[in-house]
């Protein structure tokens, strides 16, 4: 073999190596990209490749949400509505009916303990904008409002909207489609803990650890294993709590029945869902202020599947639903 024939079967030897290589990392890596949102953070982890126009498509569609939901913008949909005047008729888009016409669907089954119209008690607590309060916004309201049709309500009292515990559900729900209109089919998505895993990790499941509450650090003290959809979200006051000089708690969650912050015995409270991250978002919230003696019953009648991590020793109730993990 002379020289030239031998440089040309070295480099294609080693043309080969590389693209086998190439072809096995591709195999086994993951594509993460991620970002602020909502006060909070977004992240995407990908076995297939994200492009630039998809990560924008991505970011345009979580900002646009930001501007229906948040009212920490005075120029959103709900920030306009909440300064809306009583008894006139309102247009709302349809991702605010979409939206509100399930928080209502909540409300009604839990008996009031699922309460959208809480804005304004919340801020006063010290866990909203108080650039948002309006005039003489009331904490609680038995009036509340009315939808006309699917794109007009009508507010019978001067509360305020707070759809904190719903809003990052529905972005999540949207990244979900957006991902899978452009043949994204196996992704975990997750918005400040509001979570939906598709697919699977290169053939493996998505694990999903639920945090230790008594652990400061990132520490799982159960796993979630999902292939296909799931969508998954924890509630719990562990974390967003004040505490006062005279050691009050006043945690993020509230009682609309006593407007006092709830002081129960759960840590956390774990929705799995696997028909929305909106559904998850907002039955974690419910359940956690409705505590886990009258959640549990709910849960049981509803077929909702949670796991609350009680104080008591970390010991858990599951509803009759839960199968997602030992």
């Amino acid at each position: 073999m002379n020289r030239l024939a031998f440089s040309k079967l070295i480099a294609i030897t080693v043309g080969v190596i590389c693209i086998a290589l190439a072809y096995n990392h591709n195999k086994s890596s993951t594509y993460q990209i991620s970002g602020p949102i909502y006060g909070t953070y977004w992240r995407l982890v990908s076995t297939e490749y994200i492009p630039d126009a998809l990560k924008k498509s991505i970011e345009n569609e979580l900002s646009r949400i930001d501007f229906i939901a948040s009212n920490y913008k005075k120029s959103s949909e709900i920030s306009k509505i909440n300064a809306a005047s009583l008894n006139l008729d309102i247009s709302i888009s349809p991702e605010m009916y979409s939206i509100l016409s399930l928080a209502e669907s909540l409300h009604e089954i839990t008996e009031g303990f699922y309460d959208v119209t809480l804005g304004s008690l919340v801020i006063d607590n010290g866990f909203g904008p108080t650039s948002a309060m309006v005039e003489n916004a009331i904490p609680i309201s038995k009036k509340r409002f009315d939808f006309l049709s699917n794109d007009l309500i009508i507010k019978n009292d001067n509360f305020q909207f707070d759809l904190s515990s719903i809003a990052k559900g529905y972005a999540v729900d949207s990244i979900s489609k957006l991902l899978l209109a452009a043949n994204r089919n196996n992704f975990l998505i997750d918005i400040g803990g509001e979570i939906i895993i598709n697919g699977t990790k290169h053939g493996s499941p998505w694990i999903i650890g639920i945090q230790n509450p008594l652990s400061s650090q990132n520490q799982s003290i159960k796993e979630i294993l999902g292939t296909g959809f799931l969508a998954i979200a924890t509630s719990g006051e562990y974390r967003n709590r004040k505490i006062s000089d005279i050691g009050e708690v006043t945690s993020h969650t509230f009682n609309p029945s006593t407007q006092l912050s709830i002081k129960d015995k759960s840590y956390s409270v774990t929705v799995v869902s696997e028909q929305s991250s909106m559904m998850a978002d907002a039955w974690a919230t419910a359940l956690n202020a409705l505590g886990p003696e009258k959640g549990i019953s709910i849960a049981n009648a509803q077929d909702v599947a949670v796991m609350y991590i009680m104080q008591k020793e970390n010991m858990i109730i599951k509803s009759k639903s839960w199968n997602y993990s030992d």
